[in-house]
């Protein structure tokens, strides 16, 4: 298997979509309603509480702060069972709301990055190898047309862990850049030896390493454009 690291690139993506999924998740109507009911009340106001300028550092956690239920094998054991065979031969119908659209980008980026690297694509969900193996399987016109109609997919990561969330809402947004550092760095390895991809002894340990050069290379990336670090 290939242990490459996430890339510049990858790390742009997981940025990207880390701050749709935050915009979305603080913007009233359905989509927001949707993801709240998957939300503790203390950590919707620790949300609410964050300012834009939080927001912008937050969405810059090097992992996906969406999930997409990885950890959950019978919900996609019975999202592949489906008898999708009439769908397929239909154009694809996305609904507009943020969620399913925010469910689109995000599949088909973890899709290409299974097929490509599935080290990073679970060192940034924390999905497990099992799971990354039968998405990659997948053609993306397939995968999209099971999961874009799946109101109850796209969820904050481990929603319900206080502790893993106070990092991120607190220290993670801290002005001290190595303070964010340290509280992403715990974060993710929360992250890893939480879910069902810790009995991979090779991600939990990656944990140690993987935040501090991502970082860099995005401080580069902002330097060179002449701005300042979020």
């Amino acid at each position: 298997m290939d242990y490459q690291g996430p890339q510049a690139a990858d790390l742009a993506d997981v940025y990207s979509l880390n701050a749709a999924f935050l915009a979305c998740f603080r913007a009233p109507g359905t989509a927001a309603g949707l993801l709240l009911r998957r939300t503790s009340p203390a950590l919707t106001e620790r949300f609410a509480a964050l300012h834009a300028r939080q927001l912008a550092r937050l969405a810059r956690t090097p992992f996906l702060l969406l999930s997409f239920r990885e950890y959950d094998d019978e919900y996609w054991d019975r999202l592949f069972q489906r008898d999708i065979s009439h769908d397929l031969l239909a154009p694809l119908q996305q609904p507009s709301d943020d969620v399913a659209q925010i469910t689109a980008a995000g599949m088909g980026f973890l899709w290409q990055l299974s097929k490509r690297n599935p080290y990073t694509a679970r060192l940034v969900s924390g999905a497990t190898l099992y799971w990354c193996e039968r998405v990659a399987a997948r053609t993306l016109m397939e995968l999209l047309i099971r999961v874009i109609p799946c109101n109850h997919l796209l969820e904050p990561r481990l929603a319900d862990n206080t502790n893993f969330w106070s990092k991120l809402l607190g220290a993670g947004v801290n002005p001290e850049r190595e303070v964010r550092v340290a509280a992403r760095l715990c974060a993710l390895q929360t992250m890893l030896t939480q879910s069902p991809a810790a009995r991979y002894r090779r991600l939990a340990a990656a944990a140690c390493n993987m935040p501090m050069p991502a970082l860099r290379v995005a401080d580069k990336s902002v330097r060179s454009r002449g701005g300042k670090e979020l």
